[in-house]
C-alpha cells in the first residue's frame, strides 16, 4: 500500500496506562463556527498543554462516544476500527515525553516508549518545524488485516478515508478549545515507522496531526 516500509517493530513488551481524565466539561465552539474558523497552525506557542485537553482531543476525535454499542467519534467501516493513534507528547502536563498508544475501548494511555522524538519526527517528515514545537502529535496508522478481512480490495479506502475523519475531527476539536492544529501528510513513510515502531508492512502510519498551544 505504501512505498516505503520498514521491518524494524520495538519491544513493547512492558508498557504503563494510565487512565485519562473526563473530557472538559465546557462549552466550545458550535461545529459551524469550528469548521468556519479552522485553519492549519504551524506555529505554537510553547506554553503547556494540559492532560485534560490531550484527553478531550482524543476522546471526541478517536473515542468511544457511545458507550453501550462502542461506536466512536469517527466513522468506521463495519466498525472495524482500522486506525491506531499514538501521541507523541512534546509537552503536557503530568505526562513524560515519548510515544503513547490510545486506548479507545478503556480511555487510557499506553505507553510505549520514553524519550524526547521531536527531532526525529521532524526529520523524518522533511524538516518540518511544527513537530518539534507542538505540544502532542497524533500519529494515525492502520493496522490494515482488521479491515481488509472483511472488505478485501475495497479496504485500503475504508482505511484512508477513516484517517481522514479521525484528523478532522482532531483539527476541529482542537479549534473549538482555542488550540491550533495542522494535519501532516508529507514524510517519510519507513522513516516515520521506525520512530513509531510499527513494521510498514501489517501496520504503517498514514497521517499526523499536530496539535498545540497558540
Amino acid at each position: 500500500m505504501l512505498a516505503r516500509q520498514c521491518h524494524h517493530v520495538y519491544n513493547q513488551s512492558v508498557m504503563k496506562k494510565m487512565r485519562l481524565t473526563p473530557e472538559l466539561a465546557y462549552d466550545g465552539l458550535s461545529v459551524e463556527k469550528a469548521i468556519a474558523k479552522r485553519r492549519s497552525e504551524r506555529s505554537f506557542s510553547g506554553r503547556t498543554m494540559s492532560l485534560a485537553e490531550l484527553s478531550h482531543i482524543l476522546h471526541y476525535s478517536s473515542g468511544v462516544t457511545d458507550k453501550r454499542t462502542g461506536f466512536r467519534a469517527a466513522p468506521s467501516a463495519g466498525a472495524t476500527y482500522p486506525i491506531e493513534v499514538y501521541p507523541v507528547t512534546n509537552n503536557v502536563e503530568g505526562l513524560t515525553r515519548g510515544i503513547y498508544r490510545y486506548l479507545a475501548a478503556s480511555h487510557e494511555l499506553e505507553l510505549v516508549r520514553e524519550g524526547d522524538f521531536r527531532h526525529e519526527m521532524a526529520l523524518a517528515a522533511l524538516g518540518q518545524r511544527m513537530l518539534i514545537e507542538a505540544n502532542v502529535v497524533l500519529v494515525l496508522s492502520a493496522i490494515f488485516q482488521r479491515t481488509q478481512r472483511r472488505y478485501q480490495e475495497r479496504a485500503q479506502r475504508y482505511i484512508l478515508l477513516e484517517a481522514g475523519h479521525i484528523a478532522q475531527n482532531a483539527c476541529l476539536v482542537a479549534t473549538s478549545m482555542g488550540l491550533g492544529a495542522c494535519a501532516v501528510g508529507a514524510f517519510y513513510d519507513t522513516d516515520f515507522n521506525h520512530v513509531v515502531g510499527v513494521d510498514g508492512r501489517e501496520e504503517s502510519v498514514l497521517y499526523l496531526v499536530a496539535v498545540g498551544k497558540i
